[in-house]
């Protein structure tokens, strides 16, 4: 059977008893890839590459600065909240630049935010503001005992999301 290529995830509006739904050829127009700098990130960037190549999809990469982690490395270091954040920020935003240009070599579109929060969470809402289609992350972000406490970010999107999520594994 043949399978329609409408975007799925796009909300459906009512009209009387009939939905309408935007047309679109792509299955996954949008792609929200979250990194953290991990080797995991970097699998999820070139699996996404990968589909956006064949969709014709938008890319957007994120990066979430935890909050929890800058508290704790201010406790940990000498050093300010500001000064924490702004050294997070420098490796992130190095780690973005490098991640767009594994895509951008090819042509494909690719955005690219930086934010503070609780990762999950702000995954989250910038797949809802940007119109994510599909979310590509790494399996594992996080190791040991803050896996084991926190739960990945993964999981917990995986959980609290109703969009695809494609996993990519080292």
């Amino acid at each position: 059977m043949a399978r329609d290529n409408k975007r799925l995830s796009q909300p459906a509006t009512r009209k009387g008893n009939t939905q309408t739904v935007k047309e679109d050829n792509r299955l996954f127009a949008r792609i929200l890839i979250p990194v953290d700098g991990s080797k995991f990130s970097l699998k999820a960037v070139r699996l996404a590459r990968r589909l956006a190549e064949i969709q014709g999809s938008e890319l957007l990469l994120l990066h979430v600065l935890d909050v929890e982690v800058i508290e704790q490395l201010c406790r940990l270091s000498n050093k300010s909240n500001d000064e924490v954040r702004a050294d997070m920020e420098g490796s992130a935003r190095a780690f973005l630049e490098d991640m767009s240009l594994e895509v951008s070599r090819q042509n494909i579109p690719v955005s690219m935010v930086l934010k503070v929060g609780t990762p999950h969470e702000v995954v989250l809402d910038e797949a809802v503001r940007w119109g994510a289609d599909l979310i590509v992350m790494g399996k594992l972000g996080k190791r040991g005992v803050s896996r084991i406490l926190l739960g990945s970010v993964a999981e917990r999107v995986i959980e609290f999301t109703n969009l695809p999520v494609l996993l990519a594994i080292a």
